[in-house]
């Protein structure tokens, strides 16, 4: 008989509503218990907690909801606090519905309710729902432990410093780097161990890193208790709040003692190397002599080749200018070094090195034109995508496009870009360094190229601009011809297999290219890739 059939059924109704009226709105989920532990009252938040309707609940014991060992212990509680009156607060584990345990702040005491004759003892029960702030706890704890095992066991030493530079935490491998202890490190102490001789420059340097928050990075010498010295690189980047002030730098310390004396090494030997310069520009004239012997046999045996067909002598003439004007440009190079008596200076060695650099890197690039182009002809060539960085591939072929053209300046707008797109990351670099060897080819020195990338909708698009010599209208149509050459572009080195294979390798991606230009005043070309599959791969 539970406590609603013991108050009589007239009584029910009223003593339903007090219960309502003095729990419902308790700020937390709240119990009323007899005293044989039957439930007389849930509010609404413990209905909810628990997944119980109020109806099916009351009169019913927590045997009828939770496992016997588990209802076996909540009662035993119930009891005791029914029998003492002794209020009770502790955490709990409970099964929830769904079987996953939950942890529970559960508060008991005992409160009495008017029945006639008398009252009679019930357990109020108020709980709170502490899991996640456990399994925060737990989190945190863990992150601490894996933060402090990668400051023991990084191979360099991570250091710390508050906004104003005074180091406030190093990791244990200072003690080996300077053979004192963690703690003779902190605030400014690290000063002590530098080298006499580079400490004014670092500490210099690391106040004006801490006044601009620029990132510090230098080499110096850090001396253990004995006095012996090696040398040490330090790189600290500092972390801004949202209005841009420096609130923690973080810092590596890195011993770079065997790459220092390998440098100095490396210098001695280029001394050495520089008395050999006369011996090495006579071996340089002769292999150029044979280059050329060899360069005139080619061209014999190329004009024998042109009598095949129509197509191939128009090729074939093509790659004999292409080959012959940077083999010039070397030839050219190195007859200044041989003639060159007096020392050279760094700049003129630098030029020159830069035109031979640039000669050899136009031959390669007319290379893999032609095997490109062979293999698209053959059928072999294959496209093997994987999820890649199309901005960081672009990027890379701008700086190098950059290092070979210094006469141009190339800009590029590629935030919009995805992260990630699903590329043949080697095939979509020849794409755009030929686009960008085409731009500088076909533009004055001095002008400007512009690389923007966007993505719009389930499309990746790409544009390279300049503002160089442009094209007929009429050969636009022709442009992706294999060995079609626009009229405008008379005079200027090219082989007009470029643009046919950088179309191919868009087209084996599923995409596409399009050029607009106008004669004297530039050419745009844009390159739109699928990005659907990039999200199959990505969510599969």
């Amino acid at each position: 008989m539970n406590l609603c059939s013991a108050i009589g059924p007239d009584l029910q109704t009223s003593h339903r509503e007090l219960l309502e009226d003095l729990f419902e709105g308790a700020p937390g989920p709240t119990i009323i218990k007899d005293a044989e532990s039957r439930f007389l009252f849930l509010n609404s938040k413990a209905c909810e907690m628990f997944s119980v309707n109020l109806d099916d609940a009351l009169g019913h014991t927590d045997h009828d909801f939770l496992p016997a060992d588990e209802a076996d212990r909540i009662q035993k509680v119930d009891a005791g606090v029914l029998a003492t009156g002794e209020e009770r607060r502790f955490e709990e584990e409970v099964t929830g519905p769904d079987g996953s345990t939950r942890t529970l702040f559960t508060h008991k005491r005992r409160s009495f309710l008017p029945v006639p004759g008398g009252k009679k003892p019930v357990v109020v029960v108020v709980i709170s729902d502490i899991t996640k702030l456990r399994h925060a706890e737990q989190v945190l704890r863990a992150s601490e432990e894996h933060y402090r095992s990668l400051v023991e066991l990084h191979p360099q030493t991570p250091w710390l410093a508050d906004a104003q530079g005074n180091v406030i935490e190093v990791g244990p491998g200072w003690q080996n780097a300077s053979g004192r202890e963690v703690g003779e490190a902190l605030g400014r102490g690290w000063e002590k161990t530098l080298h006499p001789a580079d400490l004014p420059e670092v500490i210099a340097k690391w106040e004006s890193s801490v006044k601009t928050g620029a990132s510090f990075d230098m080499i110096y010498r850090i001396g253990s208790a004995k006095g012996r010295y090696r040398w040490y690189r330090n790189r600290a980047a500092a972390r801004l709040d949202g209005n841009g002030g420096v609130v923690r730098w973080y810092g590596l310390l890195e011993d770079v003692h065997d790459r220092q004396l390998a440098l100095k090494a490396l210098q001695s030997s280029e001394r050495r190397l520089r008395q050999h310069r006369d011996e090495l520009e006579k071996i340089v004239l002769a292999r150029t002599a044979e280059v050329q012997e060899k360069n005139v046999e080619l061209d014999r045996l190329l004009q024998h080749e042109r009598g095949i067909n129509a197509l191939q002598r128009r090729f074939v003439g093509m790659i004999s200018h292409e080959f012959r004007t940077p083999l010039a440009v070397i030839d050219g190079a190195a007859q200044r070094l041989t003639r060159t008596k007096a020392a050279a200076t760094p700049q003129f060695l630098e030029g020159k090195a830069l035109q031979i650099k640039g000669a050899v890197a136009r031959m390669v690039e007319l290379m893999e034109s032609i095997l490109a182009a062979g293999r698209l002809e053959t059928g072999t060539i294959a496209i093997n995508k994987e999820a890649s960085s199309l901005s960081a591939v672009l990027r890379q072929c701008i700086a190098n496009r950059a290092e070979i053209s210094k006469s141009h300046t190339i800009s590029h707008d590629l935030e919009a870009l995805p992260a990630l797109q699903m590329i043949d990351e080697a095939a979509i670099e020849r794409v755009f360094s030929n686009l960008l060897s085409n731009a500088v080819k076909y533009s004055p020195a001095g002008s400007k190229i512009r690389v923007s990338g966007w993505k719009d909708g389930r499309r990746v698009l790409v544009s390279v601009s300049d503002s160089g010599i442009g094209m007929d209208a009429d050969d636009l149509p022709k442009l992706f011809e294999p060995y079609f050459r626009a009229r405008s572009a008379t005079g200027i080195a090219g082989t007009g297999i470029g643009l046919n294979i950088v179309k191919e390798i868009v087209e084996l991606h599923g995409g596409s290219i399009s050029v607009q230009s106008l004669l004297g005043k530039g050419t745009t070309f844009t390159v739109e890739l699928p990005f659907d599959e990039i999200k199959q791969q990505h969510s599969a």
